[in-house]
């Protein structure tokens, strides 16, 4: 669905241009609450390709924070690249806390099972290629991801952030895994990490030391904000205060299989009735350093809210919306319907507008190939 708000030729991003006539007022009440927060920011110039690098890091850092799921997309990222074939990485995606009580075929394809609440959501299509893998990036790989999530067990389960020096290694580890989401995403293999295998077997060290101790020292930073502002305790109560360990809720919950993945959802989960009766919270985390932009934050409070009524079974119970904003160490929430009467200005009820909004949707997500509505 980013893809669709991002493009100027695309019916939905005009639909909500046209519907939500308060999306500036939102904007400006988002500008107010950081408007005295210095932001994190870069030490120095740095190129284009570091801002992304950076955000895609904290996000990862932040669904460690919330649920010790794969990093689905790093996994697919490998696999594209051909470093990995998909039996090596659907073991590894196994081998998480999340995933690890799957038995038989569900564990063979643990990489396309979803958490979602009190079931899971299956995004294989059918018939998987048995594509080779090369053994020695494997080797390399499992080294690094096993590694990984004993490092996050011993120094920042679930719910916590580490002490600095433990942060500033989950910084390499999490920009490790971004980049390898961008092979994924983009379709090009990094020229730092192409290099490296190129050369043979990479050790952990030299995978870890490809990111900028600047970088590292940011990215810490960032986690840092979190304790200094409170955000940290207000994630936790969102998430029903759970004892340590224990999951804050679901880490990049699919809201429409192949088409609106979200970043977090926040809520006490039962294993078998799902999010509790008081409701999850759906946020998106950004690491701008500015607010001030109408057209790009609009997007984002559209997203947020359309990926909560996207949700039409209820399966994640998506009662507050809002956004985490890393740079200021800001989180910033409301009631759903709230946040559909602000950003629709009065001018049309948020029932009225939902359907509306499922009609469209409908179209474009069967457009796809996609089942509507989802089941």
């Amino acid at each position: 669905m980013t893809s669709e708000l991002a493009s100027r030729r695309s019916p939905l991003a005009a639909w909500c241009e046209r519907t939500f006539a308060g999306t500036a007022s939102v904007v400006e009440q988002i500008a107010t609450a950081v408007r005295d927060v210095r932001p994190v920011r870069p030490a120095g110039e740095v190129p284009a390709r570091w801002w992304a690098e950076t955000g895609g890091a904290f996000g990862q850092r932040l669904a460690d924070l919330v649920q010790p799921a794969p990093p689905y997309y790093a996994l697919l990222g490998m696999i594209h690249a051909k470093w990995v074939s998909p039996a090596w990485a659907h073991h590894q995606a196994a081998q998480y806390p999340s995933h690890r009580d799957l038995t038989g075929d569900y564990r063979a394809r643990a990489l396309h099972l979803r958490p979602a609440a009190a079931s899971w959501l299956d995004l294989s299509g059918g018939s998987e290629p048995h594509l080779p893998g090369n053994p020695a990036a494997e080797a390399a790989w499992a080294d690094f991801l096993e590694r990984g999530r004993g490092y996050l067990a011993r120094h920042a389960p679930a719910g916590a952030l580490g002490l600095p020096g433990a942060e500033a290694g989950l910084a390499r580890l999490c920009w490790l895994l971004t980049v390898c989401e961008d092979v994924y995403r983009s379709g090009f293999v990094d020229d730092r990490l192409a290099r490296l295998f190129d050369a043979g077997r990479p050790t952990v060290d030299q995978l870890r030391g490809l990111v900028e101790q600047r970088q590292v020292d940011e990215l810490a930073a960032l986690t840092r904000r979190l304790h200094e502002r409170g955000t940290l305790w207000e994630l936790r109560k969102l998430a029903g205060n759970p004892g340590p360990g224990v999951p804050l809720g679901i880490a990049g919950p699919t809201i429409v299989p192949h088409w609106a993945d979200a970043d977090l959802l926040l809520g006490a989960i039962d294993p078998d009735h799902g999010i509790d009766a008081r409701g999850g919270t759906l946020l998106d985390v950004k690491t701008v350093v500015s607010v001030r932009d109408t057209s790009k934050v609009g997007r984002w409070l559209w997203q947020v809210l359309l990926y909560a009524w996207l949700d039409t079974a209820d399966r994640y119970r998506i009662r507050r919306v809002g956004l985490l904003l890393g740079r200021h160490g800001q989180l910033i929430t409301w009631p759903v319907d709230e946040l559909a009467e602000h950003l629709l200005g009065r001018r049309v009820t948020g029932d009225h507008a939902r359907d509306a909004f499922h009609d469209l949707a409908g179209q474009i997500i069967t457009g796809h190939g996609l089942p509507w509505p989802v089941a």
